[in-house]
């Protein structure tokens, strides 16, 4: 048999052949891996852009509660937060802990009126409301000045947000399981998970938080891939308050604080004792201190909950011998400051109005600062409170005159 004139050719043409099928293969294989990785990071930034807008969403929801509390629960005060949902109903669960003491949860979707909150995962979000602002039980003391409790920090620890801990509430959209988290099935018919947050928390929220929270508390917002990828968004008591104080009644409410304590206060100026258990100062004949709190006021029970709420906002002056011995100029509000006039008083009410930013920041955090007159009052207000000698002037009614400036402005009653 004649051996063939191309015995080498033929298999080098068969390799050739199966070598561009592998390398047509291959080729089509990156592609589609690559479109693959395509399609995994587009269905990321979708998943990523669905929570940023959910988690503003729920914010919305949780600020409106706020502002809309006395009409959602009749005969209560501003500004209050539910508690977190428990048990996977959608519905706020209170009381949450003690007094004072932040609760972690689900987001209450339900009680805010939205749908069920699923997240770009498909996860339900979750929930963290401080102590001295959650509605169940309340704080004692709840106003513009109240503590946040959470302090927001990225991956790296860098503060978010603000310094120190300025939130009150914060909203958390779990990222992707992470090893070690077993996210169970879900068993509602609203959300993964279980029916309890307690048992569920540890699978879906990286950073090991508890359910009962005492004290500050750092919560972490994450970074997609990162040792701890929960999204967060959160809403301070500045946040709260800025909407709250353009009310159309807020005004009347301070109105209704100051008649409270001007009220009160005219029951005790026969009382030497009263005055000089509460007097910070006496100069001659004049007494200077801050109020205390409803029980040891005299305030009537229907009206603890709202006086309490501001009266670390308020000082005192009184005649010890019962004369008018003080001074008071008075306008009507900051926006209507020229029609002043002079009253002459036995007591005054003295209002510290919003803290002041910028440069002549008052701070009223801690207890010492909360003790400190400077830290509420300003100007002439503050030198006579500290002297005891000379005249007081400010506004019978609050006002806000420039929307982008606190309404730092003394609010005064004479009791004459």
């Amino acid at each position: 048999m004649t051996a063939s004139p191309y015995p080498r050719l033929h298999a080098p043409t068969r390799g050739g052949a199966l070598l561009a099928v592998v390398i047509i293969l291959l080729l089509a294989a990156s592609a589609a891996l690559a479109a693959a990785g395509r399609s995994a990071h587009r269905a990321e930034l979708l998943a990523g852009a669905r929570n940023v807008a959910l988690l503003a969403e729920a914010k919305t929801a949780l600020l409106g509660y706020a502002v809309q509390y006395p009409e959602i629960h009749p005969g209560e005060e501003l500004g209050y937060l539910p508690c977190p949902d428990r048990n996977q109903d959608g519905s706020a669960q209170s009381p949450c802990h003690a007094k004072n003491h932040g609760a972690f949860g689900w987001l209450p979707w339900r009680t805010l009126g939205l749908p069920a909150t699923r997240d770009g995962r498909a996860q339900c979000l979750w929930y963290a409301v401080a102590g001295s602002i959650k509605n169940s039980p309340k704080p004692v003391t709840l106003n513009w000045d109240s503590p946040g409790r959470f302090e927001i920090v990225d991956s790296a620890g860098q503060t978010l947000g603000g310094a120190g801990y300025s939130a009150a509430a914060v909203i958390l959209a779990p990222g992707e399981a992470l090893p070690g988290q077993a996210r169970p099935p879900a068993n509602t018919p609203h959300c993964p998970g279980s029916a309890s947050a307690a048992a569920d928390l540890p699978a879906f929220i990286d950073h090991p938080y508890a359910l009962d929270l005492e004290g500050n508390i750092t919560i972490v917002h994450g970074l997609p891939g990162s040792s701890v990828n929960d999204l967060a968004a959160w809403l301070t008591i500045d946040e709260i308050f800025a909407v709250l104080r353009r009310r159309t009644d807020f005004s009347a409410t301070l109105d209704t604080v100051l008649d409270i304590a001007a009220a009160t206060l005219q029951t005790r100026l026969g009382d030497p004792a009263f005055l000089a258990a509460h007097a910070d100062s006496v100069h001659d004949n004049r007494a200077h201190g801050r109020l205390p709190d409803a029980a040891g006021f005299g305030v009537p029970p229907e009206q603890e909950n709202l006086y309490n709420n501001w009266h670390d906002q308020m000082r005192f002056a009184a005649c010890i011998d019962g004369s008018a011995c003080l001074t008071a100029i008075l306008a009507d509000s900051a926006l209507s400051p020229s029609a002043a006039a002079t009253e002459t008083c036995r007591a005054l009410i003295l209002f510290g109005g919003e803290r002041q930013r910028g440069g002549t920041a008052q701070q009223r955090g801690s207890a010492s600062e909360r003790a400190d007159a400077a830290q509420y009052l300003e100007g002439a207000n503050l030198t006579s409170f500290a002297t005891g000698a000379g005249h007081y002037a400010g506004y019978r009614h609050y006002a806000i005159a420039d929307p982008r400036q606190p309404a730092s402005e003394d609010l005064i009653r004479c009791i004459p």
